[in-house]
């Protein structure tokens, strides 16, 4: 059935779904019950899941690049999101009332219209009611998705007054708003994360008023001209984040190198690319990944290091490690980590064995491959080429039963039960191995290297 035939039998579902008193659908057509018979959920691979992608699509729901047929976790949140905001339960089943929704729904793209306020299931944002205490500005606080208000309304006609939100202004911080935040943050040179906080509000108002980004005036990483060589003490406490300088982060920088994580010269100044090395080192070790070195992360640092003392290496083979760092295994599997994080957000690719797009037993080769580490090419023949264990560490792979028996889908193993995959419906993403899909179909972990 072709994709606009597809389109025509579930808008008959709908429209008969429309039309229904409670739980109960009317009478359906032969052609409605193809569709409408069945409930739409989580970990389903059907035309039907086609039909639902491509409307929830249309409405703004469904961002991913094309509807793949499988209910993924990607199609779970367009669900939710779509139900949240027209007063459904947001259980991501899409059942006879979802179906009438979507038929009723308008086709605008609704990310920035706020979600009703009686959704429990849905975390309830600070309430951001007080008017701005000048016309024109936003006041002080930080706004992020789900926050509401005059502030968020003032915030949006900012954005669109320097080109980069595109609609009438809601007061509801969407994904819409989110995204608008990430270009204008983009354009300005500071930090993307889509989170408007005091630096992000400053730079709008002067964007508004017509003023040229200032210049950073924070030393830039990749100078080092003006730093000592050698700290003349180790990082042994503190809590060290962007904007922190000194010896201490000459010697975490260093560590991070010894490690595979920060590819440049100590600089001894904490920047975005430091943050970046900490939180790729948090990730691989099942630390909070918040790009902040405190003590957890500073003492895991202290034990997976090759140079413990915080001095910068000399001698061995060079590239990203600071020096012989391809005897540590530690350093093998936190490489293996930051390699893999490098790639979330690629697309899924049948066949896929490159930064262009992947499969899932395609990446798993690939990240191996930067690392030095030739494996086999396919699921099968990885799980047959790896040795288990009882229990993953980072960088094992696990593998689980999807679509036929034995194993059909694998992931590198992050910590903190969490995988690094590329997953046919979201691409190269981490996910949780207590995700009820994931959960259900695994078999178990292996190690190859």
């Amino acid at each position: 059935m072709g994709k606009k035939a597809r389109k025509s039998t579930v808008k008959q579902v709908v429209m008969t779904s429309t039309v229904a008193t409670g739980l109960a659908l009317a009478s359906p057509t032969v052609v409605d019950a193809a569709l409408g018979d069945q409930m739409l959920h989580s970990g389903m691979s059907h035309p039907d899941v086609v039909d639902l992608q491509d409307l929830l699509s249309e409405k703004g729901f469904f961002t991913y690049e094309r509807s793949t047929g499988f209910f993924g976790t990607v199609t779970l949140d367009a669900v939710k999101d779509f139900q949240r905001a027209n007063n459904l339960t947001a259980d991501g089943i899409v059942g006879p009332k979802t179906f009438a929704a979507l038929g009723q729904a308008a086709a605008k793209k609704p990310a920035d219209v706020a979600p009703p306020k009686k959704e429990e299931t849905k975390p309830k944002a600070p309430a951001q009611t007080s008017q701005p205490s000048n016309a024109g500005s936003i006041p002080s606080g930080i706004y992020r998705i789900g926050s509401t208000g005059s502030a968020v309304t003032e915030l949006q006609s900012q954005l669109r007054s320097v080109g980069v939100f595109n609609q009438d202004p809601t007061g509801y911080y969407g994904t819409v708003t989110q995204a608008s935040v990430r270009q204008f943050q983009q354009s300005q040179g500071i930090q993307v994360d889509g989170i408007v906080g005091p630096q992000t509000i400053q730079a709008l108002a002067s964007a508004v008023k017509g003023e040229k980004p200032k210049t950073p005036t924070a030393p830039s990483e990749n100078n080092n001209q003006t730093k000592p060589t050698q700290p003349s003490n180790p990082v042994t406490s503190g809590i060290y984040r962007v904007g922190s300088s000194g010896d201490a982060v000459h010697a975490l920088q260093s560590q991070l190198r010894s490690v595979g994580v920060f590819n440049q010269n100590p600089t001894g100044y904490y920047g975005k690319d430091t943050e970046a090395s900490v939180r790729n080192f948090q990730r691989t070790h099942g630390l909070t990944a918040d790009g902040i070195a405190g003590p957890k992360t500073l003492t895991k640092l202290k034990e997976v290091a090759t140079n413990q003392d915080g001095k910068q290496q000399t001698g061995g083979s060079g590239g990203n490690s600071g020096g012989a760092v391809e005897n540590s295994p530690a350093a093998l599997v936190t490489n293996m980590i930051a390699e893999a994080s490098i790639h979330i957000g690629t697309p899924y690719v049948w066949g896929g064995t490159t930064p262009s797009g992947f499969d899932c037993s395609g990446f798993v080769q690939y990240v191996f491959a930067q690392q030095g580490i030739s494996i086999p090419r396919t699921v099968a023949t990885q799980w047959n080429a790896a040795t288990a264990v009882s229990q993953p560490s980072v960088g094992d792979i696990v593998f689980f039963e999807t679509y036929t028996n034995g194993p059909s889908h694998n992931g590198i193993y992050i910590g903190n039960n969490q995988f690094i995959h590329s997953g046919s419906s979201t691409g190269v993403t981490i996910t949780s191995m207590d995700n009820s899909y994931w959960k259900a179909r695994y078999l178990g972990a292996k190690r190859l290297h």
